[in-house]
């Protein structure tokens, strides 16, 4: 596996695009937990200090959940890389390095010239 330095572009906005989805994924677990904690022990005469269990499980079991899930998110999917321009390879028509305003442009003159050449 190449180092962080060496990722392109298009890597970069791949590994963004893999986090979000897994922070997704995250997200509807601790929904999933909270129904499940805190409807699904709804039923339940069990108390833990006076309070009913449904409201410890709806609010500290998903508070827990949700810092494991961020743990996990941390250590397995989370990547640090730097996304300043200067530091990307080419990944683009013309050889240059991840898009600007002017880049795109300039990428996108060179590449519909190359086609009609």
């Amino acid at each position: 596996m190449a180092s962080k330095d060496d990722w392109t572009y298009r890597r970069k906005m791949l590994q963004a695009n893999k986090e979000a989805k897994a922070t997704l994924i995250a997200l509807a677990l601790c929904i999933a937990v909270w129904t499940a904690g805190g409807f699904g022990l709804a039923g339940s005469d069990i108390e833990i200090c006076g309070t009913p269990l449904w409201i410890v499980g709806g609010t500290v079991g998903t508070w827990l959940f949700a810092i494991a899930a961020a743990v996990f998110l941390a250590k397995k999917v989370f990547v640090d890389f730097d996304l300043d321009d200067d530091a990307d390879g080419a990944d683009t028509c013309d050889g240059s390095s991840a898009p600007t305003a002017d880049r795109v442009a300039s990428a996108h003159a060179s590449c519909e010239e190359g086609r009609h050449a």
